[in-house]
């Protein structure tokens, strides 16, 4: 059977799977890695696949359309994300016109909102939650005649009943993550011709993203991918599994600048960490990498890691006040931060620090502490962002229960350029304050003497940091001074319901059906 698998067109540069997905400031493009895990699933059960990136190919609605029919996909899997999920919609419309096949959602937002989705848009028959691996195999199987002959018998899913939107029991998370295809794979036959296009701001390029492992066990409030996608139990790939892909990665794509290890921490378990840098020291693999990490690594670790290969890792720091960090269960003690980066620092590992405004407990003073903080900290890149309160998440419900949420109009998540906005206010303060403070917050980190003469001496003196140093910057500068937070335009979204008109105070009736084994 052929099967389509489609990151859709939108803005030009839009990550649905970033953590906060929008275009960056940074002209960052995430690879849709999660999407080619379960395409990867899905094409091993013996079907032809297609997979298409719209973002990362410069497709727009049509030019998708004509690869499209060109192809006859008989099951069309799409991705989606919060801010993208109106857009994403008219495309599931435009392909149900176009080739007339079931057509399926998947990602954070479809996770959180399965049955609103149904409702809004009837050329959308079936919704993933959850972990799309097993569930989008399952359903190839349902629509090819040869799985369940019934939806209902299909966990993790939301599908049209005879009266309305049902829901069967979610999936339980896949334990054995090593049965899964090395995503690196997918990429190389599917993705290959836009390899170089993937760019991270703050890492080597071209690079490679993978996992070694699924799910986080901390709970910061606001982070949308455990909450929705992947669970709070961290499951590990074997070792030496992990490292045989990084051979494979090596060998495969000319020119590689790093693998960046997308663990929402990859550091929670170091024992684990430090025996796969020891896998790959014993095998003498000469490969770059970076990861996700909290500012707890021990600085042993960190030397261990440095040896290994490890460049830089991303850590959140989010904030200075430890009561707003205690309020989003950041679960980072006083002075943690500090000691961490100086173990960074003498370990020779770069770090991309996170800082985020407008969570609960946040007032102009905490905001200006933490961005003295940032400065203090200085790490060799970083970000200010606003928070990003996400339907599946605490934070959204949160904003919710307290009267902060201005909106649930999914439009308002990104300005008119598609970069982060936000709904949240604050008591003292606004939304567009929250962005208008990310706006100097990074002018002042990016505008100091000893960070500019800093990032300059890199550029000269190490030819692998000076693509991503330049390009970055020249992306970087083209923000600095622009306001930002100017929401879209009206999305016009022709479904049969208005998105903006939605009561705050709603929650769909969902009815659950009892999976039949």
């Amino acid at each position: 059977m052929r099967v389509l698998f489609l990151n859709p067109p939108y803005f030009p540069m839009f990550s649905r799977e970033s953590r906060s997905p929008s275009v960056t400031k940074s002209s960052t493009l995430y690879w849709p890695m999660f999407m080619a895990y379960a395409a990867g699933c899905v094409e091993e059960d013996g079907n032809e696949l297609l997979l298409i990136d719209s973002p990362a190919m410069d497709l727009d609605l049509e030019q998708t359309l004509e690869k499209i029919r060109a192809f006859k996909p008989e099951f069309a899997v799409l991705n989606t994300s919060t801010p993208s999920i109106n857009n994403d919609m008219r495309v599931a419309k435009a392909i149900k016109e176009a080739v007339g096949c079931p057509v399926a959602m998947m990602g954070t937002h479809a996770t959180a909102e399965p049955v609103e989705i149904l409702d809004r848009e009837p050329a959308i028959d079936y919704v993933i939650v959850g972990e799309a691996d097993y569930t989008a195999r399952e359903l190839a199987r349902h629509v090819r005649g040869d799985g369940p002959d019934a939806p209902s018998k299909i966990l993790g899913i939301a599908y049209r009943g005879v009266e309305g939107p049902l829901q069967t029991p979610e999936r339980p998370k896949i334990e054995d993550i090593n049965a899964l295809p090395w995503v690196s794979k997918v990429y190389r036959k599917h993705l290959f011709s836009c390899y170089k296009r993937y760019f991270y701001g703050a890492n080597i390029n071209p690079l490679i993203v993978i996992l070694s492992g699924r799910g986080c066990p901390f709970r910061c409030t606001y982070c949308v991918i455990p909450q929705t996608l992947t669970g709070h139990t961290y499951r590990k790939r074997d070792i030496k599994d992990v490292v045989d892909e990084l051979e494979y990665i090596k060998s495969a794509f000319p020119d590689l600048g790093e693998v960046f290890f997308e663990d929402d921490t990859f550091t929670a378990h170091p024992t684990r960490t430090g025996e796969l840098c020891d896998e790959i020291l014993s095998r003498g693999l000469k490969i770059t990498w970076s990861a996700n990490a909290r500012a707890d690594v021990k600085a042993d670790l960190l030397v261990k890691m440095k040896k290994a290969g490890c460049r830089e890792l991303c850590v959140g720091f989010e904030s200075c006040s430890v009561d707003v960090l205690k309020n989003v269960k950041k679960g980072l003690a006083d002075g943690m931060a500090a000691k961490f980066m100086d173990g960074a620092d003498k370990a020779g590992i770069l770090i991309h620090g996170c800082f985020m405004v407008g969570n609960l407990g946040d007032t102009p003073e905490t905001l200006q502490a933490t961005l003295e903080f940032a400065k203090k900290l200085n790490p060799n890149t970083a970000q200010f962002y606003p928070i990003m309160a996400y339907p599946g998440t605490s934070a959204y419900e949160e904003a919710k229960e307290r009267g902060e949420l201005a909106s649930t109009d999914y439009d308002l998540w990104l300005d008119k350029d598609g970069q982060h906005n936000t709904t949240v206010i604050r008591k003292n303060l606004s939304s567009q304050q929250l962005v208008d403070f990310c706006d100097r917050a990074r002018r002042e980190f990016y505008l100091r003497p000893r960070y500019v003469l800093k990032q300059a001496y890199m550029a000269m003196t190490n030819s692998r940091e000076r693509y991503r140093v330049f390009r970055g910057a020249g992306t970087l500068f083209k923000h600095l001074f622009r306001k930002h937070g100017a929401p879209q335009a009206a999305s016009g979204y022709s479904g049969p319901k208005e998105p903006s008109a939605r009561d705050l105070t709603s929650d769909p009736v969902r009815e659950t059906v009892t999976h039949d084994a």
